[in-house]
């Protein structure tokens, strides 16, 4: 037969027959190509070996005492640890009836026998790329389970400081002219209850929204444009600002470029404003 040496053909597989001879036949053909192989002559005893070390696959005969083929696969399917293992049925029963006996069983394939070497190589390596591929699905699923399972905890967390923390906390996206590339507004991403709180607003009406142009020009006109130089030079901003609605309250903002936005801090100063001419006689 020919061969391509490329082809990663690692493997442990079992191999179920009665006759000797055929397990030989077998066995000389895949440890010749690499494969790791061992040999057992009834169902039971591939039963028994399989859950003391598995195989990727099971070369399985039909025709044999005790238990035959179909009542082997169908154990192996009906165990829990076993069932995941493909099984190849390998047989001189050459009838329709039997084949489809076979994959109602549980099977994945059917090779007839006499059988062709690269053939068997063939449909072998085939359900084994399955197999690979199968199980690098379930990899990747399961990265992805432990990655969001990690993000949802790690939102959770940072909601419970946001909600936590006495200063108003924001995190806002550039939204930028589509001809310019110029920064023409904000959009909140990030929103906790004492910034709601100063806009007068749920959070819920806030995540998304355009507000802060339109609210800073109530309070401070020029600190948008300062909130844009953070964005575009990347310097951090510290500043005081007042805001008179009823009464007068002064904030010390600062702000922080993050990717193409910045986080917003907002603490409330006024009690040390007004403390302060005392202080100072």
């Amino acid at each position: 037969m020919s061969y391509n040496p490329s082809l990663d053909l690692t493997a442990n597989i079992l191999l179920v027959d009665d006759l000797p001879e055929n397990l030989q036949l077998l066995s000389d053909l895949l440890l010749t190509l690499g494969y790791s192989v061992r040999s057992v002559t009834s169902g039971r005893m591939a039963l028994k070996t399989s859950k003391v070390k598995r195989p990727d696959i099971v070369l399985l005969d039909i025709k044999m005492p005790d238990m035959d083929g179909y009542q082997v696969c169908q154990a192996f399917k009906a165990d829990e640890e076993l069932r995941d293992i493909p099984i190849v049925f390998i047989s001189a029963l050459d009838d329709v009836f039997d084949k489809v006996k076979a994959f109602w069983s549980g099977g994945v394939d059917y090779i007839t026998k006499p059988f062709h070497s690269e053939e068997v190589v063939v449909r072998l390596e085939n359900q084994l790329t399955i197999q690979r591929q199968k199980r690098s699905l379930q990899d990747e699923v399961a990265r992805r389970k432990e990655t969001e399972e990690m993000l949802y905890q790690s939102r959770a967390l940072v909601t419970s400081v946001l909600n936590s923390v006495s200063d108003g906390i924001a995190a806002v996206q550039s939204v930028r002219e589509p001809t310019t590339g110029e920064i023409s507004d904000f959009r909140c991403l990030v929103v906790n209850p004492v910034i709601a709180k100063i806009f007068s607003r749920n959070r819920e009406d806030l995540i998304g929204q355009l507000v802060l142009k339109r609210f800073l020009k109530r309070i401070q006109p020029d600190l948008f444009e300062k909130f844009i130089n953070v964005v575009e030079e990347g310097e951090d901003l510290e500043e005081e600002i007042h805001h008179t609605s009823g009464q007068e309250v002064w904030y010390q903002v600062n702000a922080v470029k993050l990717g193409d936005g910045l986080t917003i801090t907002l603490r409330d100063i006024t009690h040390k404003k007004n403390i302060s001419p005392q202080i100072n006689c």
